[in-house]
């Protein structure tokens, strides 16, 4: 196999575990995994200018990496909303217990800068 076609090929599986982290939430891994899934296909890219690569089977890795890549946008969406989401309830429940706070307020019975013995 021609290392494009195996650059290729470490790029779908560099894929598939960013869509696992995409699934799980672990948002700091995802960058990684997405920087070195650019490079492997820069690299390949690069590469099969000097290989020898039948077309059929480039195009075959190209387009599995094009469907991976849709995939990978539907995932990312689906977390964008739902970090959207969990945002603003958090605020929407920040504005309802901030307005607690004026009647939780301890207000003392007397000015402290009275005398109270006389």
């Amino acid at each position: 196999m021609p290392q494009c076609l195996n650059l290729l090929e470490q790029a779908l599986d560099a894929g598939e575990r960013e869509l696992e982290c995409l699934a799980a939430g672990e948002i700091e891994s995802i960058e990684v995994v997405a920087q070195e899934r650019g490079r492997l296909i820069e690299e390949a890219w690069l590469l099969r200018e000097t290989e020898q690569v039948s077309v059929e089977d480039l195009l075959d890795k190209l387009q599995k990496l094009k469907s991976l890549q849709g995939k990978l946008s539907r995932e990312a969406r689906t977390l964008h909303s739902n970090l959207a989401e969990d945002l603003s309830r958090i605020k929407k429940q920040g504005r309802r217990l901030a307005g607690y706070h004026r009647s939780t307020k301890f207000t003392p019975l007397y000015s402290r800068f009275v005398s109270k013995q006389g």
